[in-house]
């Protein structure tokens, strides 16, 4: 069977006359009166080999920033990280200093959930400034949205993965620099986890060592 007849079987047969979101016209049913022996049909984009059916890509300048991680949850819905379109520092503390050695807690220990735990270390330091950093991300407003926040361990590590990227699309000066970026994870009452970019390990230093911020925000 050849890919334009298993486009046709895909379909049932039968061929659409109104073309779907997400969607190409490709030509599929057989017809021998027609001189190129085919109709055009209307398929999913995600019935064809290697699209995956996502709308977004990793480098996409979009949401305000560059995207460095796209999904789709359970019930098919896309999804994506973003982040920002510049550090915004390069070198800032996690938090202010009187909170350098108090333990937040389980609000701001996700590995995952960057928002949580920026709204917990905000809430703690009694209000986003940009003197820490996750108030710093926390305050950041790139493309006129205000839903930025400092990523989690996990999310930080999406940026990293999608560094070469991001570096060829932005540049030296916006892309990702070969330094230590804070995450929003607490460790424990005087540390928390951050990524080292040069070489791409985690680990977690003092609240009070002072760090690069990049802030990030989800779709």
């Amino acid at each position: 069977m050849d890919i334009l007849n298993f486009i046709s079987w895909i379909k049932g047969g039968r061929y659409s006359t109104t073309i779907p979101t997400n969607a190409v016209t490709v030509v599929g049913i057989p017809n021998p009166n027609r001189d190129d022996k085919y109709l055009p049909v209307t398929v999913p984009v995600s019935a064809i080999a290697g699209s995956g059916g996502f709308t977004h890509y990793i480098g996409e300048l979009f949401g305000g920033g560059i995207i460095v991680q796209v999904w789709k949850d359970s019930l098919g819905v896309e999804h994506g990280l973003v982040a920002s379109l510049t550090n915004l520092a390069i070198s800032l503390q996690w938090t202010v200093l009187a909170f350098q050695t108090t333990l937040i807690g389980a609000t701001a220990q996700s590995y995952s959930d960057g928002l949580t735990n920026t709204d917990a270390i905000i809430a703690q330091a009694g209000g986003a400034t940009t003197a820490y950093a996750a108030g710093m991300a926390r305050l950041y407003l790139g493309g006129g949205f205000t839903d930025w926040y400092l990523p989690s361990q996990w999310e930080l590590n999406a940026c990293y993965n999608s560094a070469n990227i991001v570096n060829k699309i932005l540049g030296p000066t916006n892309g990702f620099a070969s330094d230590y970026y804070w995450s929003s994870t607490e460790f424990n009452s005087t540390n928390a986890w951050l990524q080292i970019f040069d070489f791409g390990f985690q680990t977690n230093y003092s609240k009070s060592n002072n760090h690069g911020v990049r802030a990030v925000r989800t779709f």
